[in-house]
């Protein structure tokens, strides 16, 4: 039998202590949770995946708008605008302890935040409908600075967002870089032209709901009417998922166990913009240097008012 080798830990803490320590799966950078045998073994089993013919996959880097979405996607595929009792962590590809996917019921919505590589190697293949979210880097830095702001343990974030911004530039935040993971999906749209993908934007969609909600449902197939994809649009609100996350979800797991006593939950603003009262002018100009200008050399112009 051929001994696999110990990836090297890469620990990327800064000189407060603040950070994470990684290892390389394939050229992403994986943050280790547990141990980076523990972490691989949970890629194999989601590439191993049996997929369905009628699945859809929303990918999104993180707080890219992937619970929207899926709340979305599983309205169109109910036909109307009543919540799923459980959370999108159920068919959370590569989620420790907490997917359910090989149990869920047909038709299914996957949704991930891996990269291609590490997603079920059949997609291709069996040209799985695949709905692709961006937004604007800006916002996913401030976002996500309070998501892992949020977390116990070693998934969590003790330093300021001017600390966690620089981890951030440089890729070294789970999920790796940000201008890498978009990247990454392009080229496996050029490569892959037979495999269907959506490309959405996280700000076109909160400017119109009704017109993106019914581009996904005529990419899946679903014959809707107006009335439904505005009823959807209500429903997906932020405030109604937001309250709707606290009175209608069934909890997985104890949640005390992940978040900090003080935080409030998944759901902060939604908003588009709040960037501007997190970053400063010189991190602004940062961001143009090390981001921005990367996306609009591919054409990739994001919404950031």
């Amino acid at each position: 039998m051929e001994r696999r080798q110990t990836p090297e830990i890469l620990n990327y803490r800064n000189e407060n202590g603040h950070g994470w320590s990684f290892y390389i799966n394939d050229g992403v950078l994986r943050r280790v949770s547990t141990t980076p045998e523990d972490d691989m073994e949970i890629i194999r089993n989601v590439q191993k995946l049996e997929l369905r013919d009628d699945d859809v996959i929303i990918a999104a880097y993180s707080k890219c708008g992937t619970h929207w979405l899926w709340e979305i996607v599983t309205m169109l595929r109910a036909g109307n605008s009543e919540y799923h009792k459980k959370k999108k962590e159920i068919a959370m590809l590569g989620m420790p302890k907490l997917e359910r996917a090989d149990e869920l019921p047909s038709p299914r919505v996957l949704n991930s935040h891996l990269h291609f590589c590490h997603l079920p190697e059949k997609l291709v293949e069996k040209r799985i409908k695949t709905i692709f979210i961006m937004r604007n880097p800006k916002d996913v830095s401030v976002s996500y600075y309070h998501h892992v702001s949020g977390l116990k343990q070693d998934a969590g974030f003790e330093g300021t967002y001017s600390e966690y911004l620089d981890l951030f530039l440089e890729g070294k935040v789970s999920g790796g870089g940000y201008v890498d993971y978009v990247k990454d999906w392009r080229q496996v749209k050029q490569d892959n032209p037979d495999l269907p993908i959506l490309t959405l934007f996280y700000e076109n969609l909160k400017k119109d709901p009704v017109k993106n909600i019914k581009t996904v449902a005529d990419f899946i197939g679903e014959s809707v009417t107006n009335e439904l994809c505005e009823q959807i649009a209500e429903a997906c609100s932020f405030k109604k998922m937001k309250a709707a996350d606290t009175e209608v979800k069934e909890a997985f797991g104890n949640s005390s166990d992940i978040w900090k006593e003080s935080h409030k939950g998944m759901y902060r603003k939604g908003e588009v913009g709040d960037w501007k009262n997190w970053i400063t002018v010189a991190q602004d100009e940062r961001f143009d240097d090390v981001i921005d200008r990367k996306f609009e050399a591919k054409g990739i112009v994001f919404t950031y008012e």
